[in-house]
C-alpha cells in the first residue's frame, strides 16, 4: 500500500497519537506513527526545500525499519497558481491506476492539505484509487490537562466521500439521474460492532438496512422508467419515493447523511410526477400528471424522452376529446386516432379527399383546436423522426434546433386543459 504524508519545516513535537480503534503511537512526526501504525508502507513524503534541509533526516530515521521504502518528493512552498498547480501534479503523478492509498495531511503548510484532499478526490475518481484512509493528526487538539502530548487522529475519508455524493447530486438535481445517488446508498449499512450485537440488534439491523436498500431500489426503478419512457411505471415508482423516503430519512442519516440532506428534494422532484394507486383509472389524472412529466423531462435535459412523450399524449388527449378515454393503451384505438390525425393533415395540404369517419378512422372533426392539433401532431412526428433517424435525412435540424422545437410543442402542450368541460 502506498502512503502519501506531508513533511513541514516546523519544529517537531514528540506527541501521542490516538486513532480510533484506540491504537497509541508516540512520535515527533505524524508521519512516523503512521509508519507504524501501517507498517510496509510504500511512503512518499512531499518536502518543501527548507521541510528538507530542517526535519528530513530526523523523520527518515524514524521511520527506518517500519517503511517498505520512503522516497522525498520535492515541492514548492505554494506561493501562487503556479506552484499550487505543480504540487497537485506531483501528487496526482505517484498514484497508480487502481492502487490503495493512505493521505496524511498532518503536517502541511498553508494549503497544502486542502490541495492534498483534492488530490485524493482527483485520484479516486481519475485513476480508479483506492483512498484506504484519509488522516490528520489534530495537535491542537491535544489534551492539554497532561505534561504530555496527547493528540486524536481524525480520520476524513468519509469527507473524500462525500465529493461522491456531490456529484451524484448533480446528476440528480440537473438530469434527473439518480444512478449515482442508488450506487451510494446501496453501498451504506448500518453496522453494529460483532461485539455488542445481541439477537435483537441482529434483527433490528437487517430490518434498517432492508429499508435503505428498498428505498434505493425504487430510486433506481424510478430512474430506469423515466429514461425509457415508461410514463405509468414511472409514476407508480414516483408514489413509492415521494410516500416512503421520508419514513427512512432517519435510518438513512445514520449510514448517508449525505442523501439524507437531499431527501426533501428528492421527494419534491418525484412527487410531481407521482400518481395516486387510486388514480390509475382516471384518464384525465393520467393525462394531467404525463403533463408534468412533460415539463420535467424537458427541465431535465432529457429531450429525446420529452419529443417521445408529447406525440403520445397529444393521441391520448385527442382520445379523451372524442369519448375513448377508457382505450388509452388499447393499441389498435391509439392507431385509428393516428390514421384519422395523419388524414386529416394531409387534407389540410389537399393530399387527400374527406372521408367519412369509419372504425379505422373516428371522427375528429369536433376536438376542439382541431387545425392547431393536427399541425403540432404533424410537427411532433417531423421532430420525432428526425431524432430517431440520428439526423440521417436531407436537411436536418441542428441541435439548437431540436432544443427549441421540442420546448415550445411541450409549452404548447402543457397549456391545454385537460377537463372535459374546459
Amino acid at each position: 500500500m502506498k502512503a502519501i504524508t506531508f513533511l513541514g519545516a516546523g519544529r517537531a513535537y514528540e506527541t501521542t497519537y490516538i486513532f480510533n480503534d484506540g491504537y497509541e503511537q508516540t512520535a515527533s512526526f505524524f508521519g512516523s506513527a503512521l509508519a507504524r501504525f501501517k507498517p510496509g508502507l510504500k511512503m512518499y513524503v512531499f518536502v518543501t526545500q527548507q521541510a528538507k534541509d530542517k526535519n528530513w533526516p530526523q523523520f527518515l530515521a524514524s521511520v527506518e525499519g517500519h517503511v517498505a521504502n520512503v522516497q522525498p518528493v520535492d515541492i514548492p512552498d505554494g506561493r501562487n497558481d503556479e506552484e499550487l498547480w505543480k504540487i497537485f501534479e506531483r501528487v496526482v503523478d505517484v498514484v497508480e491506476p487502481n492502487e490503495s492509498v493512505v493521505f496524511d495531511i498532518t503536517h502541511g503548510f498553508r494549503s497544502l492539505p486542502f490541495l492534498a484532499f483534492l488530490s485524493a478526490a482527483y485520484v479516486r475518481t481519475v485513476k480508479k484509487a483506492n483512498i484506504e484512509s484519509v488522516y490528520y493528526g489534530n495537535y491542537e487538539a491535544r489534551d492539554l490537562n497532561t505534561q504530555q502530548n496527547r493528540a486524536p487522529v481524525i480520520d476524513l475519508t468519509r469527507f473524500v466521500d462525500l465529493l461522491d455524493w456531490i456529484i451524484g447530486a448533480d446528476h440528480f438535481m440537473r438530469f434527473g439521474d439518480t444512478q449515482e445517488l442508488t450506487r451510494l446508498l446501496k453501498s451504506k449499512k448500518i453496522r453494529i460492532s460483532p461485539d455488542s450485537l445481541t439477537a435483537s440488534q441482529e434483527s433490528e439491523q437487517k430490518q434498517k438496512n432492508s429499508t435503505i436498500y428498498t428505498t434505493a431500489k425504487h430510486l433506481q426503478n424510478v430512474s430506469e422508467a423515466l429514461r425509457v419512457v415508461r410514463p405509468t411505471e414511472a409514476m407508480d415508482e414516483s408514489y413509492a419515493v415521494s410516500t416512503q423516503l421520508p419514513q427512512a430519512v432517519d435510518l438513512i442519516t445514520v449510514s448517508a447523511r449525505p442523501f439524507a440532506m437531499l431527501s426533501e428534494r428528492i421527494v419534491a422532484n418525484f412527487a410531481e410526477i407521482a400518481l395516486d394507486p387510486e388514480n390509475k383509472q382516471d384518464p384525465l389524472q393520467i393525462l394531467q400528471k404525463e403533463q408534468a412529466l412533460i415539463e420535467w423531462y424537458l427541465k431535465h435535459h432529457q429531450i429525446f424522452q420529452a419529443v417521445a412523450l408529447e406525440r403520445e399524449w397529444l393521441i391520448s388527449w385527442v382520445m379523451v376529446q372524442i369519448g375513448l378515454q377508457s382505450k388509452l393503451s388499447d393499441i389498435q384505438a391509439r392507431e385509428s386516432v393516428e390514421k384519422a390525425l395523419g388524414q386529416k393533415n394531409q387534407q389540410k395540404q389537399k393530399k387527400a379527399q374527406t372521408q367519412n369517419p369509419s372504425a379505422e378512422m373516428p371522427d375528429i372533426d369536433n376536438v376542439p383546436k382541431i387545425d392547431e392539433i393536427v399541425d403540432k401532431y404533424n410537427e411532433l412526428g417531423e421532430l420525432r423522426n428526425d431524432l430517431m433517424h440520428a439526423g440521417k435525412r436531407p436537411r436536418p435540424f441542428v441541435a439548437s434546433v431540436v432544443f427549441e422545437k421540442a420546448k415550445k410543442l411541450g409549452d404548447y402542450l402543457t397549456a391545454l386543459p385537460i377537463d372535459l368541460s374546459a
